[in-house]
């Protein structure tokens, strides 16, 4: 069966209705507007850009170093190492000697699909010239209609240090759209519009085809179009129209959240190719945290972007000690009776399946695992989003995915 690692891939894994099955009755979330609330409080990794209040300059000088990566992550750059000069040519860019007060007075939308860095460059960082496929300089990827707190400028204008609703990151200019008058794009978000429920879709906008994710709403769409933003030759906002390419799978609201619905979307994205940040070296893609985060927001719930804050802001439902044996951790989480359930660990989170015959399964976006062969560790590429066993990599230095989970949590 492809896209999935297990010793029952004869089971049919991959199907909905099998996991649905077993987890029916057993789905009772509270409802997103009691649940946002909190998800925010507690992992302190949500806002809302337009209502940013006044930030003082050397407030925005601390967001700009917390949301830069460490030096070593990008001591090569587009494949070539860096050197002093380069670097400080890089940071130069950051316009640190310009820090001026954020006045709550400047604003934007994204035109399209875009890249949050962590500097202001396009160029691949890497921490080595051999390291594949993650770009240590990428923070995330934004949506179309991702509305932006536009914080600083970088020195030569072609960059915005922005706010967006899940991270802080430079943005390219002409990526963007801007107003003085956030009411134009509350009024624009505001309005009802259907949810995506495809893995993917295009849209067709004045600036070309654009991407949109599992989860993407679509305000204001009628007949296939809806008002979208453009920009004027001051890439100031101007309204234009967009067009929904095909007939993806779409629902007029967040559906519930029930067991069928929820592993439906779970496994729709079965295939798609793993990317840091949600960047492969050959186009989109999606991280373990960005898949989570999507298929939650299908549903109305508004998760964090990284692992590690998704993690600090639902539930733990179970705690697992540091070194408790497979076999103990194995019948620990085989007592969970509540769903649905992210699993935890250090770096990484999963969507939890379910078992059989004893073995705990996940779907996640999953880069690599080791295993031991002729007795030495390999690396085994996998670089996809792929139903998986908590087995893999049991016997290694790292163990099994299941050895190295720290909790089991609900929303």
């Amino acid at each position: 069966m492809p896209h999935v690692l297990s010793p029952h891939a004869g089971a049919p894994l991959a199907d909905p209705g099998f996991w649905a099955g077993r987890w029916r009755g057993r789905f009772d979330p509270e409802a997103p507007a009691v649940v946002n609330p909190r998800l925010a409080e507690r992992s302190r990794a949500l806002w809302d850009p337009l209502e940013l209040g006044p930030v003082a300059p050397t407030a925005l000088g601390e967001w700009i170093e917390a949301a830069r990566v460490p030096d070593e992550w990008w001591a090569v750059l587009d494949g070539r190492p860096s050197d002093e000069a380069a670097r400080a040519q890089l940071r130069a860019r950051l316009n640190l000697e310009g820090l001026r007060p954020f006045k709550s007075d400047r604003y934007g939308l994204t035109l399209g699909r875009a890249n949050l860095r962590a500097l202001p460059t396009a160029a691949r960082g890497h921490k080595a010239n051999d390291e594949d496929g993650f770009d240590r300089l990428q923070h995330t990827a934004l949506e179309p209609l991702t509305p932006l707190a536009l914080l600083h400028p970088s020195r030569d204008g072609a960059w915005w240090f922005v706010q967006a609703p899940d991270y802080r990151g430079w943005i390219r200019a002409r990526e963007l759209a801007w107003t003085e008058l956030p009411g134009e794009i509350a009024n624009l978000l505001a309005q009802p519009g259907p949810v995506l429920l495809s893995p993917t879709a295009e849209l067709e906008t004045a600036c070309g085809a654009t991407l949109l994710q599992m989860g993407s709403r679509l305000p204001g769409l009628r007949g296939g179009m809806l008002a979208y933003p453009a920009r004027d030759e001051h890439g100031q906002l101007l309204w234009s129209k967009a067009r929904l390419s095909g007939a993806p799978e779409l629902a007029p609201e967040p559906p519930p959240l029930t067991p069928e619905a929820f592993f439906a979307r779970a496994l729709a994205p079965l295939g798609r190719p793993y990317g840091w940040g949600g960047l492969t070296p050959e186009g989109p893609g999606l991280d373990c945290s960005r898949f989570v985060q999507d298929v939650f927001k299908v549903f109305g719930y508004r998760l964090p972007r990284d692992a590690s804050a998704q993690c600090a802001a639902t539930r733990a439902a179970i705690a697992f000690d540091a070194g408790e044996p497979h076999e103990a951790r194995a019948r620990k989480l085989a007592e969970l009776d509540a769903g649905p359930a992210l699993l935890c660990m250090p770096g990484h989170v999963m969507l939890y399946l379910g078992s059989l015959d004893g073995d705990h399964h996940a779907v996640h976006a999953f880069w690599a695992y080791k295993r031991q062969e002729n007795g030495d560790e390999v690396t085994v590429p996998v670089r996809r989003v792929v139903v998986t066993n908590l087995d893999l990599g049991r016997g290694t230095d790292a163990g099994s995915l299941l050895e190295r989970l720290t909790s089991v949590n609900l929303l």
